[in-house]
């Protein structure tokens, strides 16, 4: 899961979502934020900082890939992490996939792709710590 994260955190243009149930918390991630692992749970980004977040790895037990068509037309790629429950804990969106002319920009994409090839272009992965 650590290797996943940093591997997302090395591109521009992720923005996190976390969904409380009541409401969804959206973060701009900064490249190259810091991911640290204290017992069972995993923080992302500085806790002086104006924010940063915890995952319970004992709890987080799934990532999907999903790509998805929206109601523009256009497509939307995330990668999604799933508590023990089938909730979706986190949620790396990738953004400004496209231009102003609504093309899809081919270096974002690739980028995309490079990741989910690099997991064996599986749809649904099986995380450890």
């Amino acid at each position: 899961m650590k290797e996943l994260l940093s591997d997302i955190l090395d591109l521009d243009d992720i923005m996190f979502s976390i969904n409380s149930g009541s409401g969804i918390c959206e973060v701009r991630a900064e490249r190259g934020l810091p991911i640290r692992i204290s017992d069972k749970w995993l923080t992302i980004g500085y806790e002086d900082k104006s924010w940063h977040i915890h995952l319970n790895l004992e709890q987080v037990t799934t990532a999907r890939f999903v790509t998805e068509t929206r109601q523009s037309g256009m497509s939307g790629y995330s990668i999604r992490f799933f508590d023990l429950k089938g909730n979706i804990a986190l949620r790396a969106n990738f953004i400004k996939m496209y231009d102003n002319d609504g093309n899809l920009i081919p270096e974002k994409s690739m980028k995309y792709d490079k990741i989910f090839k690099k997991y064996g272009k599986k749809e649904e992965i099986l995380l450890s710590s």
